[in-house]
């Protein structure tokens, strides 16, 4: 019996390090992209079924549900963009390697997509000009995304491409680690990006970067997006902690002219990418039901300016595949629950073995050694890197844990047989 469970754990432990641990590898619900066409009358987004994310419209009530983009294997569709017509949209493509490159469909009623980038670039966002013939976008060599903080060379810039392929130009030289969400203006003259810090915009005709005061905002924001009319600027911020110490995000609406700014929600979570209705002073976002769990469990909200009252679009989204997946069973089955079951029942078990022999507590001993080794490899683990040396820590006080278990497991189990023999 020792022998199964030994063998249950350590293919558990092979399992969830040799094995890819993305959480949306089988998941089937909302992506974190949605865009509101000019007209106000459909809503795309993004949607996993069993781990691949596609592109879907839909009428701003939610029905009429179609799905308008079909990924090849390993490849996932994302962050939507209408037209200033609303018959065609750019999105992003991310392949295997978290490489995304962005397409343009000119028909969504077509199939045909066209691929505006490779893969030498990442791309992070995107906007589509008022004509519809020009893209304008924010990436950042390929080669750059992959490597550690502070070893790439090149930072992130703008660039632009027309939608037929042709005509690719760099437009700044900044390499800025961050420059947030793109937007367009009204009139096809500005682009918006960098998080609204200090104000900063391209001017398209000059060719250069300008600021604007009343645009600027302080502080650490996400999420930033004009309005279409340039009266109002969305931004997430971090608003409060819950009582487990996690970041609230919460959606603020400032006015550019006055320069007040007012929290519009209060979900007490973390509500993201922000999008304004375009003939009414309405606004629609993301607010995650999971937060700070994954895969994150989204919902699409919309409000108006002045009340402030998140409305639910409730999607007639397709019909989940409840058929069996092998995959999916065993991957929710490999958690940290499973691994605390499977150790504490093999060494639980040792316990049993080892006191015919009068060797009870070896087991609690090992137990107790394996927790003190990974306690100084948490030293060494945050000395490389901040965030492993939190991971480790995390697994030395579960160890720790379940060494107290299994010491007071060897006590009691000690006396209850001294008492029957006793008898």
């Amino acid at each position: 019996m020792i022998g199964v469970v030994t063998i249950l754990f350590i293919s558990s432990v092979l399992y969830i390090f040799i094995n890819d641990s993305d959480a949306y590898r089988h998941y089937t619900g909302l992506g974190e992209s949605i865009s509101i066409s000019p007209d106000d009358s459909t809503l795309a987004f993004s949607y996993y079924t069993n781990g691949n994310e596609a592109i879907y419209t839909g009428d701003i009530d939610g029905k009429d549900v179609t799905q308008v983009t079909f990924p090849a294997e390993g490849e996932d569709h994302r962050e939507p963009r209408f037209s200033e017509d609303g018959k065609s949209m750019i999105f992003l493509s991310e392949d295997s390697n978290k490489v995304r490159s962005l397409h343009y469909k000119p028909e969504l009623e077509d199939e045909e997509t066209i691929q505006l980038t490779d893969k030498e670039d990442q791309v992070f966002s995107a906007a589509l000009s008022p004509d519809g013939e020009t893209a304008y976008y924010l990436a950042m060599p390929a080669e750059d995304f992959h490597k550690e903080p502070g070893q790439n060379k090149n930072g992130t810039d703008v660039h632009t491409i027309h939608t037929d392929g042709s005509g690719h130009e760099q437009l700044t030289d900044e390499d800025r680690l961050d420059m947030g969400q793109i937007t367009i203006s009204d009139d096809g003259q500005r682009l918006y990006y960098n998080g609204f810090e200090n104000g900063i915009y391209y001017d398209i005709d000059s060719g250069m970067e300008k600021t604007d005061s009343e645009i600027a905002v302080r502080g650490e924001v996400y999420h930033t997006v004009l309005s279409p009319d340039e009266d109002y600027f969305a931004y997430t911020k971090v608003d409060d902690t819950s009582e487990q110490g996690t970041f609230i995000y919460e959606l603020f609406l400032k006015n550019v002219s006055s320069g007040d700014s007012k929290r519009l929600t209060d979900y007490n979570s973390n509500v993201v990418s922000p999008v304004f209705f375009h003939q009414e002073d309405r606004l629609a976002l993301l607010a995650n039901k999971n937060w700070p769990g994954e895969p994150s469990q989204y919902e699409i909200m919309t409000f108006r300016y002045e009340d402030g009252e998140m409305i639910p679009i409730n999607l007639e989204l397709p019909e989940p595949d409840d058929s069996f997946q092998l995959g999916a069973f065993v991957d929710k089955m490999m958690n940290e629950a499973t691994l605390t079951v499977l150790y504490l029942l093999m060494f639980g078990l040792s316990i049993v073995y080892c006191h015919g022999s009068s060797r009870t507590y070896w087991p609690v001993i090992i137990s107790g050694i394996v927790t003190l080794i990974s306690l100084i490899v948490v030293f060494i683990a945050g000395y490389i890197n901040p965030w492993l040396g939190v991971w480790v820590m995390t697994l030395t006080m579960g160890l720790g844990v379940c060494t107290v278990i299994l010491l007071l497991f060897a006590f009691i189990y000690q006396k209850i047989l001294k008492i029957i023999r006793g008898a």
